[in-house]
């Protein structure tokens, strides 16, 4: 556990941010310092694919900043734009019907919110600044009620990481309610989970603000098997400022101007929008079919494969030339360019796709993309409904 001041240390030396750059040397040991279980994960494969494609990515950007693109802080000042206008006219207006519009106006502006600004900013895309990057993914934070800290960890560290890899990849933590990956023991509450996964997928944002924030706050674990590096007392006190400014803007201010029956269904209404936007967004990436999951083995935490092969295994792209998706999704339909290049501003993934997927052909790794939405959607299905039936392993996805 990296509850000692030797914990943060070593944080602080391994950005959350810069995944690609894993070792198999136990940092904790090598220096007499607390374990930070991550350090012990290796990836064993070997090979040139992630250098060569970053080159060729330099090369084919001409000069154009990677980090702060002038486009996606455009996009953002619209969004937080077509946020605000959303939650203030909603406060405003009396007509019902024009409140359950601006209710839905809200929820869908609020995850491009956590898309375009709160994910890059978080990545370090939205600006060349450091500290730019911070106050705008901690004002994101205030308007969404997540804590930073927390989704960075989980994002950053076990997600960039670790991605699949049972256990270790909290994006397939679903605390028991649903069965996302084939590692995953199967038990009986998982028959029919294709039917029932959208009303759990409506509750995610709301769960995971209100409930999920403290218990991972309070016992300092992701999930039962991942422990969390001890906070700081500036990274406390975000944490509680922030919860605090988004409980008094966001739903204290609502009940307090509008009726109290229609300030409550329009908070549902707004969080179930949210939900279902999130994660039908991020599921399209690592769970559907076609991408591979992993899990250690023995006790031993190699992966045998190197690090960037590893991401074009299990990471898939969605309608990649759809101007809408790539508008929306804050670039998340290029979710194999993010992965490879995470602090890259998003509104550059079109640009470096065909440099991409042409390297990885060179290379023969896979390139996972399906041209529609829709058809991600339909094998996301498919794979919660391979997965809730009994039994099923590992290789039945083959």
């Amino acid at each position: 556990m990296a509850k000692c001041a030797a914990g943060k240390s070593q944080r602080r030396q391994n950005p959350m941010n810069q995944p690609g750059t894993h070792t198999a040397v136990d940092v904790g040991a090598t220096q007499g310092r607390c374990e930070n279980p991550t350090e012990r994960v290796s990836f064993s494969g070997t090979g040139n694919f992630l250098k060569t494609v970053r080159e060729r990515v330099h090369d084919s950007l001409s000069g154009s900043p990677a980090r702060g693109d002038r486009r996606l802080q455009l996009k953002a000042a619209l969004i937080f734009l077509w946020f605000l206008a959303s939650f203030i006219l909603l406060l405003n207006v009396g007509s019902v019907w024009l409140q359950i519009l601006l209710c839905l106006s809200y929820g869908i502006a609020a995850s491009a919110v956590g898309f375009n600004i709160f994910h890059d900013a978080n990545h370090g895309a939205m600006s060349s600044s450091s500290r730019v990057n911070r106050a705008v993914g901690m004002l994101a934070s205030i308007l969404l009620g997540p804590s930073r800290y927390l989704w960075s960890y989980k994002h950053h560290v076990l997600h960039h990481r670790f991605t699949n890899i049972h256990r270790w990849d909290d994006d397939l933590e679903t605390r028991g309610f649903l069965r996302v990956s084939p590692h995953q023991g199967w038990k009986s509450r998982y028959r029919g989970q294709h039917f029932f996964v959208m009303a759990l997928y409506a509750v995610n944002a709301i769960e995971m603000v209100l409930v999920k924030d403290f218990v991972q706050y309070f016992t300092l674990r992701i999930n039962p098997h991942q422990e969390i590096p001890a906070m700081s007392g500036a990274e406390k006190a975000e944490f509680w400022i922030g919860k605090m400014l988004y409980l008094a803007i966001f739903i204290a201010l609502p009940l307090a101007l509008v009726p109290l029956g229609h300030a409550i269904v329009g908070f549902l209404i707004y969080q179930f929008t949210l939900g279902l936007s999130l994660a039908l967004v991020f599921s399209m990436a690592h769970q559907v079919e076609k991408v591979a999951f992993s899990a250690f083995h023995d006790g031993a935490l190699v992966i045998h494969d190197d690090w960037a092969a590893h991401q074009m295994r299990t990471t898939a792209n969605f309608a990649n030339v759809n101007p809408f998706w790539c508008w929306f999704s804050g670039g998340l339909n290029h979710q194999i360019e993010h992965h490879l290049f995470p602090s890259m501003s998003h509104t550059h993934y079109p640009d470096i796709a065909a440099v991409v997927s042409g390297t990885a052909r060179e290379f023969g790794l896979p390139y996972i993309h399906f041209p529609t939405y829709g058809a991600a959607l339909q094998s996301h299905y498919r794979l919660l409904r391979k997965l809730s039936a009994e039994p099923c392993g590992p290789e039945f996805l083959s």
